[in-house]
């Protein structure tokens, strides 16, 4: 990191997303100068970087729920290309763009004795270290498309580098199974089918349902009709009973029924909800759907100065109301540093 080893900073934001990118302008318009925002990233809001094609229209509600701005981070509905516009120019006004380091990813915090946290990031096959760098407060934003669990059949070495749990790896002209039958898995599977750089992308859905019964209303409506037209092959209502080196293609998929089909590249989306392993690991009591216990006024969690906002504690994904989390949660830790 950049950032100077052995600081104390006051607020360290845990994701770049909107709620964390606003809980940083948050930060700056409440007078806290002394922050950091971390992302495993390389640039900030990466989900609408990724799924959101070329034109797409970024709205600030949720299926249909109307959400009003109650912090001072607002937005105008427009397309992925303004909006991103919209967020560099806030971050540049604020004077936070030099806060924020991309490519690291953040694994657990850990309060000390002295009251203070450390971050502890790594990436998978890396050991883990410790940043030196400290924080009095943490405000963990991070989305619901975080790595899922892994099914009981083993995974190759030799295909480590083609099963993934995301498709910020799927490369154009790829043949891509997406595994998993929720709104992550559908957003996987339409989200190649639609970006114009993967557009000659070959995409199957697997899932051991037969039908789609776990998305949303929207994801299920375009789900649907790309496993209609074709553009999304179905290979739903079975199991996959084991993987291994393909002949053509990298992958041969072995499935419990007894047919078998070779793909480039497979992504895992089994259970793409809260990122419970970062708050268990934090020590951030969870409860029903591993959604963590908070003050609903403040988003303190049971972890005096650690906060969740956004994606982390609500399955509406407003980017609104992530704004609006980050102001609450802003607010009570000014206070507090006064």
């Amino acid at each position: 990191m950049i950032q100077e080893k052995g600081k104390i900073v006051d607020i360290a934001i845990i994701g770049a997303g909107p709620g964390g990118m606003a809980a940083a302008i948050e930060a700056k318009l409440a007078g806290i100068e002394n922050i950091i925002v971390i992302d495993k990233a390389p640039h900030h809001n990466d989900m609408i970087h990724k799924f959101y094609k070329k034109g797409k229209r970024v709205d600030k509600n949720w299926m249909g729920t109307t959400f009003d701005f109650t912090g001072n981070v607002t937005f105008q509905e427009c397309t992925k290309e303004e909006y991103l516009k919209q967020m560099d120019d806030k971050l540049a006004f604020a004077g936070v763009l030099d806060k924020v380091e991309y490519n690291h990813e953040i694994k657990r915090v850990i309060k000390g004795e002295d009251g203070l946290f450390s971050m502890v990031f790594g990436t998978d096959g890396v050991a883990e270290a410790t940043e030196t760098m400290k924080a009095r407060n943490v405000i963990l934003s991070v989305g619901r498309m975080g790595k899922p669990n892994r099914p009981n059949y083993i995974f190759p070495n030799e295909l480590k580098d083609v099963l993934d749990f995301n498709i910020s790896k799927v490369k154009n002209e790829e043949h891509v199974m997406v595994v998993g039958g929720g709104d992550t898995a559908g957003e996987y599977a339409y989200g190649i089918v639609e970006l114009e750089e993967l557009e000659d992308c070959v995409v199957t859905l697997n899932y051991r349902k037969p039908e789609i019964t776990r998305m949303n209303r929207i994801n299920t409506e375009i789900c649907t009709r790309y496993l209609d037209n074709g553009k999304i092959i179905n290979k739903m209502g079975v199991d996959i009973d084991s993987l291994e080196v393909g002949e053509n293609r990298m992958i041969r998929v072995n499935y419990t029924d007894g047919t078998c089909g070779e793909y480039d590249r497979a992504v895992y989306a089994l259970g793409g909800t809260t990122p419970k392993d970062i708050l268990v690991n934090s020590g951030v009591k969870t409860g029903e759907w591993d959604v963590p216990e908070h003050n609903k006024q403040t988003f303190e969690t049971n972890v005096k100065g650690l906060y969740t906002i956004g994606d982390m504690i609500t399955d509406q994904g407003s980017i609104a109301l992530a704004f609006n989390h980050a102001s609450y949660a802003v607010k009570d830790i000014a206070a507090k540093l006064k």
